[in-house]
This record gives structure tokens, sequence and C-alpha cells, in this order.
């Protein structure tokens, strides 16, 4: 199809591609990094909840993630008010408790009593 063009159309289409490809490298590069990591993972919902979800996401005008995402922020929140709870703080004792339990463990070779 190019062939046939004449010359000044066929500049033209060449000012056109290029003037589009300088504004969609603009776009990806003045576009946020995202500073929150995701990962991907496959669950089960029943149909209707992901039917809502998705007409929530679409009235927001949200992606889907952004909106499972905040649900599931407001659903901790919840779950930790009306526990009287912090999830984090729990997470990090376990953690906390995980590197204690390596610092005295005999097998580990750094041991303070084998000095």
């Amino acid at each position: 199809m190019i062939l046939f063009l004449p010359k000044l159309h066929l500049y033209i289409y060449k000012i056109l591609i290029i003037n589009l490809n300088n504004k969609i490298m603009k776009n990806t590069q003045n576009q946020p990094k995202n500073e929150i990591e995701t990962i991907r993972f496959t669950t089960l919902i029943n149909p209707q909840l992901l039917s809502n979800i998705k007409l929530i996401s679409y009235f927001t005008n949200q992606k889907l993630y952004e909106t499972i995402n905040d649900s599931i922020k407001l659903y901790i929140e919840n779950f930790e008010k009306i526990n009287d709870t912090s999830l984090q703080s729990i997470i990090n004792l376990q953690t906390k408790f995980s590197i204690k339990q390596e610092e005295s463990s005999p097998l580990n070779p750094t041991n303070e009593k084998d000095k």
C-alpha cells in the first residue's frame, strides 16, 4: 500500500509515524513508577462478586487491580479496628522471633556459646 503513495504522501506518512512514536515514548517516560511492588496470583471468586467489583472499577475509572487492592485495604483496616490489633505488628513480631530463633540455633556456626 505504501508503494503506491506519491512521494509527498510518503513523506507525510513518515513524519506522522515518527511523531506518533515520539509521543508514545514521552507518555511512557512520564508515567510515574509504581512505588508499591505488585505480584500476580490466582484465586477463586464468586462470579457475582467479580461482576460487582468490575463495575465499581469501571464507574470509578480505576484498573481492576487498584479497586481490588483498595477493597482489601479497607477489609484489613476494618478487621484491625474490630479486633483492636495491628497485623503489621504481628508480622514484625513473627519476623523478630524467627531471627532470634536462627541466632540461638545450635546449628548456627556463629552461635555465641561456641566462642
